[in-house]
């Protein structure tokens, strides 16, 4: 039992270290980018802000592909965590036919 105990901290940590992706399944860009992002923590903006907001933990990178008002509010909050932008690329989403979507990375430095 004392080791379960031991782990679950442990296993917990690991999860907030790995990269993280926000994605918005309302946008099928979006999901399709998403989905090429194997093996990392996804969140869906769809879910809400408050969500994302209570499961972002302490990440060290953070990716996504959303709208400019999302990024903009994601970008605050990440930054207040110490994270800082290291990519922002305003994307041609020809399905949809959006024209504000942005991919992004923030990182620590």
């Amino acid at each position: 039992m004392a080791t379960s105990a031991i782990a679950m901290p442990a296993v917990a940590a690991e999860m907030q270290a790995r990269p993280l992706v926000i994605f918005d399944s309302r946008i099928p860009e979006s999901v399709a980018f998403s989905a090429t992002q194997t093996g990392l923590r996804t969140l869906d903006l769809a879910h809400g802000t408050e969500a994302i907001w209570r499961a972002l933990g302490a990440p060290t990178r953070v990716t996504g592909l959303t709208r400019w008002s999302d990024w903009t509010a994601l970008r605050g909050a990440l930054e207040e965590q110490g994270l800082r932008a290291a990519q922002e690329v305003r994307t041609n989403a020809p399905i949809s036919g959006r024209d504000h979507l942005f991919r992004w990375t923030m990182t620590s430095r």
